[in-house]
This record gives C-alpha cells, sequence and structure tokens, in this order.
C-alpha cells in the first residue's frame, strides 16, 4: 500500500506533469490571457476594427483555447495512473483510490498517507512531560515529535470521511463510498469539455463523429468556471490521498510581468518579416509536387 500512496504523491505533485504543476499552469495561462483581453478592450479603434495586428493575435487566442481544453481534459480524464500509459490525472488518481477503498483505513490515512502518530493521546502525554522538564519562564523549541495537533486533525478529517465520530471510530475505518462517488460527480461537470478536445482538439473526428459531442460554446467564464472545479476537487483529493494540496495555485510572479507593454511589440524593418513570409509562402507552394519514385 505504501507504493501505492508513493505513486499518488508523485502523480499529485513531483511528477514533471503532476496535477498540481498542470493546474498552476493552467491559472497562469488564465490570468495571462484574461489580461490580453483586457489589452484587446482597451485598444484604439479603427474604422476596420481594433488598431491590433489580427495575424499575431490571432494566434494567441487559438493557442489559448486549444492548450486550456486540452489541459482541462488531461486533468479530468479517467485513465490508469499505472505501468507504459500511466498519466497524471485527478480523473485517474480518483479511479485508482476508489478500486483500493477497503485498504484505505482511518490507521493508512494517519500513519501511511500523512506519517503521523495514530496514537495522539500519547503524542499529547510526552509534549507535557516535555513541557514539565524545561526551565519556567523561558521561551523553548517543542522538537516536531511532540506535535500532537496534526494526528488530532487528521482524525477529525477522517472521522468525517467514514462517518464516525471520536466515539465510534477504530483503526479498520473507511471512507464511505459516497465521497468518491460525489467527487465523481463534480468530475463529471467536466465531461463535455473531455468529449470536445477528443473530436476538435486530439483527433480529427468526421462529422458523423463530431455530432453531439462538441460544445455549442465555451468562454472565458466558462474555463474559469472549469478550472476552479479542477482546482477545488484537487484541494480535497490532495489533501485525503497525499496529505498535501494546491493553496494559492496562482503563481505570484517572481518578474514584472507586463515589462514592455507600453512599448510597440515591433520596431524593426517590416521588409524583413514579409521577406520570411514570401520566402516560407514559395517553399510551401512546391509540397505538393510530389514525385511518387522519391516515396
Amino acid at each position: 500500500m505504501r507504493q501505492r500512496i508513493d505513486l499518488w504523491k508523485r502523480v499529485f505533485d513531483t511528477d514533471d506533469n503532476a496535477i498540481s504543476k498542470a493546474l498552476s499552469k493552467l491559472t497562469w495561462d488564465l490570468a495571462a490571457f484574461s489580461c490580453v483581453v483586457e489589452m484587446v478592450r482597451q485598444a484604439p479603434n479603427a474604422d476596420a476594427g481594433k488598431r491590433l495586428n489580427g495575424m499575431v493575435l490571432e494566434m494567441l487566442v487559438s493557442g489559448f483555447w486549444s492548450s486550456t481544453m486540452q489541459g482541462v481534459r488531461r486533468l479530468a480524464e479517467r485513465e490508469t495512473i499505472h505501468g507504459q500509459y500511466g498519466v497524471c490525472s485527478l480523473g485517474g488518481l480518483l479511479m485508482d483510490a476508489r478500486a483500493v477503498r477497503q485498504r484505505v483505513t482511518r490507521r493508512v490515512f494517519v500513519e501511511d498517507i500523512a506519517g503521523l502518530e495514530y496514537n495522539y493521546a500519547a503524542t499529547e502525554e510526552r509534549y507535557w512531560r516535555f513541557l514539565r522538564a524545561q526551565a519556567p519562564g523561558q521561551a523553548h523549541w517543542v522538537p516536531r515529535e511532540y506535535h500532537y495537533e496534526p494526528s488530532v486533525q487528521r482524525h477529525a478529517v477522517f472521522d468525517w470521511l467514514s462517518g464516525t465520530t471520536p466515539a465510534t471510530s477504530t483503526p479498520d475505518d473507511l471512507i464511505r463510498e459516497e465521497v468518491f462517488d460525489t467527487l465523481d460527480r463534480r468530475l463529471a461537470h467536466l465531461d463535455g469539455v473531455v468529449e470536445h478536445v477528443n473530436v476538435e482538439i486530439a483527433h480529427a473526428a468526421t462529422e458523423f463523429s463530431r455530432s453531439g459531442r462538441a460544445l455549442q460554446q465555451w468562454n472565458l467564464d466558462d474555463a474559469k468556471g472549469s478550472i476552479k472545479e479542477l482546482a477545488q476537487i484537487a484541494q480535497l483529493v490532495g489533501e485525503w490521498l497525499c496529505f498535501s494540496g494546491i493553496g494559492t495555485v496562482l503563481p505570484h510572479p517572481q518578474f514584472d510581468q507586463f515589462a514592455h507593454l507600453d512599448q510597440p511589440l515591433f520596431t524593426g524593418d517590416r521588409r524583413q518579416l514579409q521577406a520570411t513570409w514570401d520566402g516560407l509562402e514559395q517553399e510551401i507552394s512546391q509540397w505538393h509536387n510530389v514525385d511518387p519514385r522519391t516515396l
């Protein structure tokens, strides 16, 4: 069971594609694109519309929607977290935890997942013995092994998860099935995004295959709502199954993220840009001239 818990923690926090890292990327992109929207709103108007470069703006817009929808799908999809085809997804982590629900006892929850002492009363007794042994009237540092409150809090969380009370709890208590049902229902709110990505972005689905599976509308508020849904599920799953969480999931900038925005995007020779475009256009225009004898 400890190997499985180690895998849960890698999938949630430490893997390069970990759930917490993916969520931070999604929230950062959401904040950045929201600022792009505000920049477009404030841009001066002309007869033909906003005085902005359509080529660059379209690339930003299409890139944001594609990467955001794919990011939501990657976290929501219900695929195995094991083996050669394992993925770092909330759906996969939930599915795996449900499969071993009978093994995630109160003792496992406190000792193996959180790394805390099960018997917090014994820890508290040692804490008070330590305090009584110190010189009175002086400040002192309490060693970590005497901190009993985290175990008390962990037991209280499991009381709710298992539907028990401190008076009725046992080391073999289990998480209620309804807890997993509720999390699965929350995750199912994102099934529409998953299906849309499957037929419109990840795969070139035919018209018949796309029918009824593509979203008719998904705007910035929808994107924010989807990421919030994932973040709230991840906070609970991380706290319960990994003794972790997402915290303030939007990274605080360690640099000026708005640097140089008061300057033109490009002040060089536009003729060089035209030459770059024309060169590619000339090259690509010949791609269809394929000699089958060279295959």
